[in-house]
């Protein structure tokens, strides 16, 4: 008992703020913020922003290729929530506005009530392309609620999949725009869900609206609900007000079973329902005279941040080469596409690529092709993949990305190896210069039977390849070959000496003898540089254990990018970082660290 209250003080000591621990005690944040009424609609435009989608709800039925109607079966088997299922039957489109209703029509066995929902995906209806939304982006929809006890309505981003594999598995991710509270008329909720170790954690906040007349009238004004997410920070806005900021950098409430935020990379749907009352008084049930009960929504919009692409070229082995010889390449091809949106009209240009349209299951998007090498490529040389999009509004945006064309496997490494000293420490590591187009280069300790990833470096247009963490004053023998899309070098055999220890280098340990002289690197980066993604890998018994940290920093520090490390390989998205030069941190839960620098394309 003593050593529990120890660790929640601990807990509490870090996070150091008056904030945290009412936080907890209250059981979620609950302020009161005095927003402005606004008769009329935001106009479409937002500076800084480019729309990529947008529902205004004028047509007389629900546009198809925008949403798709859940039913009871379409997320589960059909289950029955507080007297509620789901009823496709409950959206329906009047007054150019979508209505979406609680009603007393039972579509399920002993379940008298039903409420409806739309959505950007569809979980087991094949015939709907699903589509979704990436950070930085922006959503806003105006909408009329209700209050009634035991009823409640939402709209709320649901993360499905990971960048690079949209629809499919992925850790937990959902942010909610507002919930309705269902008993008072001005109180609406947001939340952050995330993943932390593969359990299910929350933070909420729950907002009193005032304006100048007094409490804010839910349902008889026309609210606008807006929401700004990236890797750094989640914003919600009422009616053009900010009513939370949730920096993703600090430390969760000591009551939060986290020790950081992760951010919000998935891909997200956009789901808007009603049905029972999912926040506030959770113990009444609803009242049958209370039907039916509607959310009104007047439009629903969604933005990109400017200077962002809308529909990049996406190679989704992060690997720009290909192998002329048609044996070295997979049957399935090289998995290439872009990011889907209704709406929108996409070309693909490609002079000596055969672009196979991708079969793959629902939910996924549709925009996804195989690259296969054409008869008159020439080995040697940069091929464009380029591709130009168009959107609803006429707005054409294009990308391109040069995929080289390999004839073969790299030639034997050059025998020139340079120790530099790293860091501060008194080791060395091993730096030599490697071709262009090399995909990776690995380095041998043990006569070829396990092979060690280097680090890519891109020095006045040279290409080189640091690897190894070597003691002074030994000899070191090595194999080390360059890998591209055909396969690995035949290796160069080397016999290197270590220079002395510098004047001023500092052991780790304090004691040489303790520190082995040919170690396994504890975090490797793959690959470097690179274009979407890295994947970091953590080895030795110092660096693999569940709870450590990860952080990404640019060059001054700042922290861009961090999650809780579990698992020995981690896959970070860093598509959103401009190209540059960044810091990787693994931090133990000892608080040792260790950092590489690693390049964006």
């Amino acid at each position: 008992m003593l050593l529990a209250s120890v660790m929640v003080i601990q807990r509490i000591e870090a996070q150091n703020t008056l904030w945290d621990l009412i936080y907890c005690l209250n059981g979620g944040e609950n302020k009161t913020v005095r927003i402005s009424r606004l008769n009329i609609p935001n106009p479409v435009g937002k500076p800084g922003w480019n729309l990529i989608f947008n529902d205004e709800f004028t047509s007389d039925s629900l546009n198809d290729l925008f949403w798709n109607r859940s039913n009871p079966w379409d997320d589960g088997i059909g289950a029955c929530l507080r007297n509620f299922s789901v009823n496709p039957g409950n959206v329906d489109i009047d007054d150019e506005s979508a209505r979406i209703s609680n009603k007393a029509i039972s579509i399920l066995p002993d379940c008298p009530f039903s409420g409806g929902e739309i959505k950007t995906i569809s979980v087991k209806d094949t015939g709907f392309k699903s589509f979704y939304f990436y950070a930085p982006a922006y959503v806003e929809a105006r909408v009329r609620l209700f209050n009634k006890t035991g009823q409640g309505a939402a709209c709320w981003l649901w993360g499905v999949g990971t960048p690079e594999d949209p629809g499919g598995p992925g850790p937990w991710n959902e942010i909610d725009l507002f919930e309705l509270n269902g008993v008072n008329r001005n109180i609406v909720t947001g939340t952050y869900h995330w993943s932390n170790g593969g359990v299910h954690v929350s933070q909420n906040h729950s907002v009193y609206l005032t304006d100048s007349l007094g409490l804010y009238d839910l349902t008889a004004e026309w609210t606008i609900f807006g929401l700004e997410w990236n890797t750094d920070v989640i914003r919600w806005y009422v009616n053009n007000t900010l009513v939370k900021e949730l920096d993703l950098h600090r430390i969760p409430p000591y009551c939060i079973d986290a020790s950081t935020y992760a951010p919000p990379v998935a891909p997200f749907s956009l789901r808007m329902g009603t049905s029972y009352n999912s926040v506030g008084n959770q113990s009444q049930q609803a009242n049958p005279a209370d039907f039916p009960q509607s959310m009104i929504v007047d439009y629903v919009r969604v933005y990109q941040k400017a200077g962002t692409p809308k529909t990049p070229v996406l190679i989704h082995d992060h690997l720009c080469q290909f192998c002329s010889d048609t044996t070295l390449v997979p049957a399935t091809g090289k998995p290439v596409g872009t990011r889907f949106y209704p709406g929108y009209q996409y070309q693909w240009s490609a002079t000596v690529f055969e672009m196979i349209p991708q079969p793959e299951a629902m939910p996924r998007p549709p925009e996804r092709y195989l690259l296969r090498i054409r008869e008159h490529a020439i080995p040697g040389a940069e091929y464009p993949l380029a591709l130009t999009s168009v959107d609803p509004w006429g707005i054409t945006e294009n990308d391109t990305v040069q995929i080289f064309i390999h004839s073969g496997v790299p030639p034997v490494p050059t025998d020139t190896f340079t120790p530099e000293r790293k860091d501060t420490s008194c080791y060395y590591s091993l730096v030599t210069p490697v071709p262009d187009h090399t995909s990776g280069s690995e380095y041998s300790l043990d006569q070829g039977i396990n092979w060690l990833p280097g680090d890519l470096e891109y020095i006045d247009q040279n290409t080189y390849c640091r690897f190894g963490r070597f003691k002074p004053d030994t000899v070191i023998q090595l194999q080390f070959r360059n890998v591209n899309a055909c396969g690995a070098s035949l290796p160069q055999v080397s016999v290197i000496t270590i220079p002395p220890p510098e004047p001023g280098c500092k052991w780790p340990a304090g004691n040489d003898e303790q520190i082995p002289t040919q170690e396994t690197p504890p975090v490797v980066i793959l690959p470097n540089p690179a274009n979407q993604f890295i994947t970091v890998l953590r080895s030795g018994t110092a660096f693999t254990g569940p709870g450590g940290t990860l952080e990404v920093t640019d060059m001054t520090g700042k922290i861009l990018y961090s999650s809780v490390l579990n698992e020995t390989r981690t896959r970070c998205d860093i598509s959103r970082l401009a190209p540059g030069m960044y810091l990787l941190r693994v931090i133990n839960l000892d608080g040792v660290a260790i950092q590489k620098k690693f390049i964006r394309n």
